[in-house]
């Protein structure tokens, strides 16, 4: 009976191995130098390129130190996949169970979207390799807007025209965080569809670090929905603008009633909310295939033949 158990187990224990529930994971640790980790910094420097440093982090799981090693970075265009740059470093070597990283600077001719390939070579030979892909974007040389837009407060004033008309005051509210401004035109425009617009404007005056709420009045049929955009232009060029989300409606608003409504726009401190993306995963092994699940049908298959065997050997020894 021992000797049936024990092969049994013994059985058991290499069906195991062969299905891939042991795998070489399990019975050892890397025959070969990894990269962990790799960093991107970029600067952007003159005729549309880019000075890219690349940190690359490096261990040596072995209990034996490895060979010569260099590092090879490579930038390939992510829609041509052409290589845009390349560049080699030798590290020397690593002893046994140890870290390290190196630090690799060269210039990339194109910017937009990049994919950094980092390779790791021993006696010249590729043993590891990682890939991640970044966004080479130009610093934004566009002045910032010195006066920015909080919000919009409207107010219905009365009814006219036997109630197809409104009159209402926009009041849009300013903040200067730049230099005084002695003439600063603001613009509200009543949007009611895409050929269908209404315009009034009023003239203020902005101190350094002011905040102010010019009021514009208009007069606009009272049957349809609104969405408004604000612009306040100075010296002639509009130097912020934004718009209210939701369209209003003017005549089911209390009269005399001031409403505060968010103001969406390159000038206003309050965006737009977007829906959040899970993030992707930056860096991933290049070329590598997927990895294989372990399988157990082989081990399911041997026990119930053993199962089977051991029952008809049960039942031949009671007969």
């Amino acid at each position: 009976m021992k000797v049936v158990n024990l092969l049994l187990f013994f059985l058991i224990i290499v069906s195991l191995i062969f299905s891939g529930c042991i795998n070489e994971e399990m019975l050892g640790e890397e025959s070969h130098p990894v990269i962990t980790n790799i960093d991107v910094m970029s600067t952007p420097d003159d005729d549309e390129t880019f000075d890219l440093r690349v940190t690359v982090y490096l261990q040596n799981p072995m209990d034996s130190d490895t060979g010569s090693l260099s590092v090879r970075i490579k930038t390939r265009d992510s829609y041509t996949n052409l290589i845009t740059a390349e560049h080699t470093e030798n590290v020397g070597y690593l002893k046994a169970g140890s870290r390290s990283y190196r630090t690799l600077s060269f210039s990339v001719p194109n910017g937009g979207e990049q994919l950094v390939v980092a390779e790791l070579l021993e006696d010249n030979n590729l043993v590891d390799d990682l890939v991640t892909k970044v966004r080479l974007i130009e610093d934004s040389s566009e002045p910032v807007s010195s006066v920015i837009l909080t919000d919009l407060v409207i107010q219905t004033i009365q009814a006219t025209n036997y109630g197809k008309d409104i009159i209402f005051e926009a009041s849009p509210g300013l903040h200067n965080q730049g230099e005084e401004a002695t003439k600063v035109t603001v613009i509200v425009t009543a949007i009611a569809d895409e050929y269908t617009r209404y315009t009034g404007s009023n003239v203020a005056y902005l101190e350094s670090g002011q905040r102010t709420r010019p009021t514009v009045r208009m007069t606009i049929p009272a049957d349809q929905p609104y969405t408004f955009g604000v612009d306040v232009i100075i010296d002639g060029e509009i130097v912020s603008s934004a718009h209210t989300g939701a369209a209003l409606k003017l005549h089911e608003m209390k009269l005399e009633t001031p409403g505060t409504h968010k103001l969406i726009g390159s000038g206003s401190p309050i965006t737009e909310e977007r829906p959040v993306e899970e993030p992707a995963q930056e860096s991933e092994r290049a070329d590598s295939p997927p990895e294989p699940g372990p399988g157990f049908e082989i081990t399911v298959f041997v026990l119930s033949v053993l199962c089977a065997a051991f029952i008809m050997r049960k039942k031949r020894k009671r007969s």
